[in-house]
C-alpha cells in the first residue's frame, strides 16, 4: 500500500513540475515577445526622429548618416513586424495594440511634406510605446 502512495504522489510531483516548467516557458516567451516589440518601436522612434530633425532643419546629418538612420528604420521595421506576428500569443489588450500599430504603420497616408509624412509616422509609434508601457503589468 505504500507502495502505491509512493507512486501516487511521485506521479502527482511529476504532474506539477511539468504544468509549472511550462507556465514559466509561457510567460518567457510572452515577455521575450514583449520586449523584442518595445526594443524595436524604441529604434523606430529613434531612427524617425533623426530623419524628422533633419526634415525640419532642426539638425543638419550628413547623407551617410541619414542614409543608416533610414537602414535603421528599415531593419527596425522588420524585426517589429517579426515580433508582432507572435503577438498574438499575448494578453489582448497587448496584442491589439500591437496590431493595430502595424496597421497604421503599414496604410500610413502619404502627406503632402515629408516632414508630416515622419511627423505621423513618429507619432504612431511614441503613442503605441505609451500605450504598451503602460499594459506592462498584464505580463
Amino acid at each position: 500500500m505504500q507502495g502505491v502512495g509512493a507512486l501516487v504522489i511521485a506521479r502527482l510531483a511529476v504532474v506539477w513540475a511539468i504544468e509549472t516548467f511550462k507556465s514559466q516557458r509561457s510567460w518567457e516567451r510572452e515577455a521575450s515577445t514583449f520586449a523584442s516589440t518595445l526594443s524595436a518601436l524604441r529604434e523606430l522612434d529613434r531612427a524617425n526622429d533623426i530623419m524628422w530633425n533633419e526634415a525640419i532643419g532642426a539638425k543638419l546629418y550628413t547623407d551617410e548618416y541619414l542614409d543608416e538612420a533610414s537602414n535603421w528604420w528599415t531593419s527596425a521595421k522588420k524585426k517589429f513586424d517579426d515580433a508582432a506576428a507572435a503577438a498574438i500569443f499575448l494578453p489582448s489588450e497587448i496584442s491589439s495594440i500591437i496590431l493595430q500599430v502595424e496597421t497604421d504603420l503599414a496604410n500610413i497616408r502619404r502627406y503632402d511634406t515629408y516632414g508630416e509624412y515622419l511627423e505621423s509616422r513618429g507619432y504612431l509609434v511614441s503613442e503605441a510605446l505609451k500605450r504598451l508601457e503602460r499594459k506592462k503589468h498584464l505580463l
